[in-house]
């Protein structure tokens, strides 16, 4: 192992950042791409269709949404863990131990920014169905504030 030095030790924070940023551009190529197959592959969001559906069948949708969603971060982790980062080994840095790798936090934003039937979805099931629910705990919690 290199001798730690001010030097060796502004090198290798500098190879970090630079793995970071590489990281990071992976896992917003990969929500574009998987965003955009899933918007093609579900079409347009239909509110009209939406509205139609029963409550349960509404929330079973969204509960398989989240699990593949969770299925989905995981393999997409797992695909980039094992892209190469071109300095890895350079002055013994290991592109294994930086966090942002395993994290795939960039990913699970950035899918939901760019997947325009996901997020429809998810704010019509909020404002038509959680909304309207929790209103009825929160006003009557109101009412008994005020009086």
């Amino acid at each position: 192992m290199p001798k730690q030095t001010l030097e060796n030790d502004i090198l290798m924070r500098s190879i970090k950042i630079l793995d970071i940023g590489y990281i990071t551009v992976i896992y917003i190529i990969f929500s574009i791409i998987i965003a955009t197959i899933v918007d093609t592959w579900m079409g347009q969001f239909d509110p009209k269709a939406e509205e139609k559906k029963e409550f349960w069948q509404q929330t079973i949708e969204i509960i398989l949404f989240m699990w593949s969603y969770g299925v989905l971060i995981y393999i997409v982790r797992n695909i980039v863990e094992r892209i190469p980062f071109p300095l890895d080994g350079y002055e013994g840095f290991d592109h294994k131990r930086v966090k942002e790798l395993k994290s795939a936090m960039v990913f699970t934003f950035t899918f939901i920014l760019f997947c325009d039937y996901i997020k429809k979805k998810m704010l019509f099931y909020y404002t038509n169905t959680i909304r309207p629910f929790t209103s009825k705990f929160t006003s009557a919690y109101t009412n008994k504030k005020s009086v």
